[in-house]
């Protein structure tokens, strides 16, 4: 198992660990993803939607790509998006990563604090490179370390 694979499962564990009864029964210890099943959805240039708070309140949501790297989730945007605003004044994200339908359906959802980096800084580096192709157009990144990851896995969902 990578380190990856690893620190999710634990932070899965933990999550489960701290939900209530109405989280536990929607998502049955059975169908909850391994570390490795949360990391092959998680991948890097998969698409989810990430969830921020406006700065009147108002929730705001839009479809965004990701990279996963080590306990961290990264997402390209560009200068004056909506959701820089958003965290920089209420400085948490959830995401949700979905995949299938029917019984072969599959999804993670992720929430914790989040902070925007000039695509230029060091740590946005690696995080760019393991995308796996340029983004000329990402002049910022979002980076989330997740608290929370609650996932379930349909019976026949291939991961």
């Amino acid at each position: 198992m990578t380190t990856e694979e690893t620190l999710l499962a634990e932070l899965q564990e933990r999550s489960f660990g701290a939900a209530g009864a109405a989280t536990t029964s929607s998502f049955p210890e059975e169908n909850r993803m391994t570390g490795a099943q949360l990391a092959r959805l998680l991948r890097p240039g998969a698409y989810g939607v990430l969830a921020t708070t406006r700065v009147d309140g108002r929730p705001h949501a839009a479809p965004t790509s990701l990279v996963l790297q080590g306990p961290v989730i990264w997402f390209p945007t560009v200068t004056g998006a909506v959701r820089l605003a958003n965290l920089a004044a209420h400085p948490w994200a959830s995401l949700v990563v979905m995949q299938g339908g029917g019984s072969e359906h599959a999804m993670v959802m992720a929430e914790g604090p989040a902070e925007v980096l000039d695509a230029a800084a060091d740590e946005v580096t690696a995080a760019a490179a393991r995308y796996g192709r340029e983004l000329p157009w990402a002049s910022a990144w979002i980076r989330m370390t997740p608290q929370k990851i609650f996932s379930y896995a349909a019976g026949a969902a291939q991961l």
